[in-house]
């Protein structure tokens, strides 16, 4: 049974005004209208609703409106950057909560143990963590991140179900979830807490590479080596001549020389890492986890920093977790693809749920896609990836120069690809953004009124906004495939269709990123000719906002 599609008009009901959550501007008609959608599905009983609407509606003052009526709610960000949108946008009724590194430890000398202690809440009765903490949770609407309320609400459950959740950037719940519920070893983390060396058989030359990668017993005696460990130190901070160190947060937090600081905070550290030691050892001895190791080269060259990864095949049971943080779940998105597909891979109710669409309301000459073909991206020729392509460095500087005084922004998949892009291109204003220095990089280019800029990575595809004069063309350098590791090799087996599905979210969501208001224009370059082929034959991915950009641009030289 297809899910219910809504494009129909519906009568405004104009109650919920008290709640609308932009001051200083009024709603437009197809807020009203889409709330009020939206309120008549909760009315019904629905439990999930989704609201795919373009660039140019307002999904966010949409969302915080409801979040304001029904006055307790999550509501959801990928980025911190969309979540200091949020804030800045409607902080007077939102409270914010993030992880604790990003809060100033109070207790010296012990800041970067308390960040490594993840979210156990805090050493010191003022740390400005707990106290933050404790606000969100005493507050009606919490504004925070898909990876902190699944480690706190899931994992921890130490914050309780809400009236709404509401996700933001909803097509990528998927991709969170597979991250989220994945789990690494650490070398070197192992290697200084427990003295044991994960990849001692292999640097022994007692184990092959394709064993460890592939043989699940290797791991199942890892982890089995790892617990005994764990144990015996956990049991060492436990010893009968010490207090019981099972004691409540409050009770410790309260009486803070009643117990040992340290021992209280390892035995926490010890308890999870027990317990990820675990779950890694019965998922991959039952199948459910999938070996993913770094290069053996890496191996081979001693370096310590490097992790062996487990992801699951599935999220089904990962994503129902965190969608039982809502009583009503709200998905909000730009680009849902196909809602048929977007609720099979996220093991959503197809019956118990309510879509929304409102194509964005922008105007079709402001925002060509130009097919500017060099060439396919993908694969090698003799040894050499095809995307070191001297046709696409040409192209881009054409693009470029036809540009001149404008500032742009070019999407690469990697960013081995952005650097030799920038080698190779010297002499233009490059901003290269990735890593930990992501947001730092976007508001420097922001804040760079005069001399024209480009930015380029592979990172800024969503969850940014280029409004003006800070983007006036994009270049897609190649069409985003999702990197063959062993989680996507299985799934793409599974469902070719998943696989061809990420690269087209991926590309609707950057077209997006250069026009955000309807006065705005920005042309957009496809360089790779795969992208083709992946149009031809994926069709119904696309949505009608981009379809119609392709189909009215001619292919230029």
């Amino acid at each position: 049974m297809k899910l219910k599609k809504d494009n129909e008009n519906t009568n405004s009901n104009l109650d919920w005004m008290i709640h609308w959550s932009l001051d200083g501007y009024a709603p437009r008609n197809s807020q009203i209208i889409l709330i009020n959608k939206i309120n008549h599905a909760i009315g019904e009983g629905y439990k999930n609703i989704i609201l795919e609407a373009g660039t140019g509606i307002g999904k966010s003052a949409i969302a915080t409106t409801l979040a304001n009526m029904y006055e307790d709610s999550y509501i959801l960000t990928m980025t911190k950057q969309l979540q200091e949108q949020y804030l800045h946008d409607f902080g007077d009724m939102l409270v914010e909560i993030k992880g604790k590194g990003n809060y100033k430890c109070n207790y010296k000398g012990t800041c970067d143990f308390c960040i490594k202690a993840e979210y156990n809440l805090g050493k010191c009765r003022n740390c400005a963590f707990y106290t933050a903490f404790r606000k969100a949770k005493d507050s009606d609407n919490v504004i925070t991140n898909y990876d902190f309320l699944y480690h706190v609400g899931v994992s921890n459950q130490a914050m309780e179900p809400r009236e709404l959740l509401i996700l933001d950037e909803a097509h990528n719940l998927e991709s969170k979830i597979l991250h989220l519920s994945s789990f690494a070893l650490n070398r070197e983390y192992i290697s200084t807490k427990f003295g044991i060396d994960i990849f001692k058989d292999y640097m022994d030359g007692e184990k092959s590479f394709n064993y460890i990668k592939s043989n699940a017993d290797y791991w199942v005696e890892v982890c089995e080596e790892l617990t005994k460990s764990c144990v015996k130190n956990i049991n060492e901070i436990t010893g009968e001549d010490k207090k019981d160190v099972q004691v409540s947060l409050d009770e410790f937090e309260n009486n803070p020389s009643e117990y040992s600081n340290f021992d209280y905070m390892e035995k926490q550290i010890l308890e999870k890492d027990l317990q990820d030691f675990n779950r890694i050892k019965h998922g991959v001895s039952s199948g459910d986890l999938i070996i993913d190791l770094p290069d053996y080269k890496q191996i081979l060259e001693n370096k310590m920093d490097i992790s062996a990864e487990f992801k699951p095949y599935s999220v089904s049971d990962a994503t129902q977790n965190l969608l039982s943080m809502g009583n009503t779940r709200i998905f909000l998105t730009g680009t849902l693809g196909d809602m048929n597909k977007f609720c099979e891979w996220n093991n959503i109710n197809p019956l118990n749920t309510y879509y929304i669409y409102e194509k964005s309301p922008f105007k079709l000459e402001n925002r060509p896609i130009y097919r500017m073909y060099v060439g396919s991206m993908s694969g090698k020729r003799k040894g050499i990836p095809n995307w070191k392509n001297n046709k696409a460095l040409d192209a881009i500087k054409k693009i470029i120069e036809r540009h001149s005084n404008e500032n742009g922004v070019i999407h690469t998949s990697s960013n081995e690809q952005a650097f030799w892009i920038m080698d190779n291109l010297k002499g233009y204003n490059f901003y290269f953004v990735g890593g930990e220095t992501r947001n730092e990089v976007l508001n420097e280019f922001s804040r760079n009124g005069e001399e024209k800029s480009i930015l380029i990575g592979a990172s800024i595809k969503d969850g940014v906004d280029f409004k003006g004069d800070l983007c006036r063309f994009q270049i897609l350098f190649k069409v985003p495939f999702p990197q063959l590791n062993e989680q996507v090799k299985y799934r793409k087996s599974l469902d070719e269709k998943w696989y061809y599905y990420q690269a087209v979210m991926a590309i609707m969501q950057a077209y997006g990123r250069g026009i955000r208001d309807k006065d705005d224009y920005c042309s957009m370059y496809i360089l790779d000719s795969d992208f083709s082929k992946l149009f031809s034959l994926n069709k119904s991915f696309f949505n009608e906002y981009f379809s119609e950009a392709v189909k009215n641009s001619k292919r230029i030289a």
